[in-house]
């Protein structure tokens, strides 16, 4: 609705600047009707003879001709303040289109289709740029299976939980295919591992330089050399899995996935999960727990007070820096996506006039120099998270 309403305003725009044109024209031909007739008055005065009552009409003629140039004067003024209205009318249309709220953020989040190319972007069907998903199960936004219509379990509307339908998403799919090229990559390189072959070629020496890196700086250092080799696959599938989604994200028309918050926090959770069940496993559930406090060795009735307000804060961090870990990731990749956009749509709001000259390829260069940022940004936060996840375990594994 708001695309056609766009289209609408601005054909509608279009008619009245030609009426306006067409106006102005007719106004200058009466003028010059207007212009002919006092010139054949004058040349009649002549003819009679009547010289005083020519000078005196002649006189006339001329206040006339400087009223006529003053009233043209005027309407040429008119004219340019009413092409300077629509000029503004028109940029705060398209300010209002392209940087507003829900077209930014609609490209960054989450939908139930993939973005193509428009031209223009208030068109229909295919002309508006969508390549919808299908949509495979029988629970839908109007008859969830958990929502404010809920079959399964109805609650009250809020803005935090949406209704639950297991639609396939965009984000969805992006991980799919993230899972796929990871498997296709290393599969086969697990393979040549295990049979005793090196990696041969440029691509598996990139891979094998990074796969030993997050071993050896990565793993190694944070878990302890002991028990890194047990949580090693974990570790490499959730950095490979974070920077594919990265880098998928910088394609064009795809999106990132990991610039929502609900799939870096469903990442955060399986760390989650793995830390706990790591130190419940070696030191039993009271043990664990009670392994968050630190010994002291200090004052029996000091100790006393410090130790459940120690205990009580390690808890409460336990759940805030897995929160923070999925927080962090959203945050990074959301924002150089939120950028971008906003970028990019400074071109939209400037297409129609002479600034898109000047605005554009400065879009342009801003454009690459900060997705060269994102590039090195989609390492960075794949890297941070994979640390953080061996740091965790490592802590769960060796208490204080």
């Amino acid at each position: 609705m708001k695309n056609n309403s766009l289209g609408s305003i601005v054909a509608l725009q279009d008619d009245e600047h030609k009426a306006t044109q067409e106006s102005h024209e007719h106004n200058e031909s009466d003028a010059g009707h207007e212009a002919a007739g006092h010139e054949n008055d004058a040349h009649d005065h002549d003819e009679d003879g009547h010289d005083h009552d020519h000078d005196e009409d002649g006189h006339g003629h001329e206040d006339g001709d400087h009223d006529h140039g003053h009233d043209g004067h005027g309407h040429g003024g008119d004219s340019a303040t009413a092409t300077a209205d629509e000029w503004n009318d028109g940029v705060d249309l398209a300010m209002g289109y392209y940087l507003s709220p829900d077209s930014l953020i609609g490209h960054v989040q989450d939908s139930d289709h993939f973005e193509l190319p428009a031209f223009p972007p208030w068109g229909e069907g295919m002309a508006k740029g969508k390549l919808s998903i299908p949509q495979i199960s029988p629970y839908t936004d109007d008859s969830p299976m958990m929502g404010e219509n809920g079959s399964v379990w109805a609650y009250q509307k809020n803005d935090f939980v949406g209704p639950v339908t297991f639609q396939p998403t965009k984000f969805v799919v992006l991980e799919l295919i993230g899972a796929l090229i990871v498997a296709a990559i290393f599969i086969p390189y697990a393979k040549r591992i295990k049979s005793g072959e090196r990696p041969v070629g440029r691509f598996w020496n990139v891979i094998d330089v990074m796969v030993c890196y997050i071993r050896d700086e990565v793993a190694v250092p944070g878990i302890g050399s002991s028990d890194a080799k047990r949580f090693l696959p974990f570790v490499w599938t959730i950095f490979f899995f974070v920077l594919t989604l990265n880098l998928l994200g910088m394609v064009p028309g795809l999106g990132a996935a990991t610039g929502s918050i609900s799939v870096t926090a469903a990442l955060a959770i399986s760390v989650f999960f793995v830390v706990m069940a790591t130190g419940i496993k070696k030191m039993g559930f009271a043990g664990f727990l009670k392994a968050q406090a630190p010994h002291l060795d200090i004052n029996p009735i000091v100790k006393i007070i410090l130790v459940p307000m120690i205990w009580a804060i390690e808890v409460f961090g336990l759940f805030i820096k897995h929160a923070v870990l999925a927080v962090r990731l959203f945050a990074n990749m959301f924002a150089g996506h939120l950028v971008v956009g906003v970028f990019v749509a400074f071109i939209g709001v400037t297409w129609h006039t002479s600034l898109i000259w000047g605005v554009g390829p400065a879009v342009i260069v801003a454009t690459i120099a900060v997705n060269v940022l994102e590039l090195l940004v989609a390492f960075i936060q794949a890297y941070v998270f994979a640390f953080l996840t061996s740091l965790f375990i490592g802590a769960a594994i060796h208490p204080h």
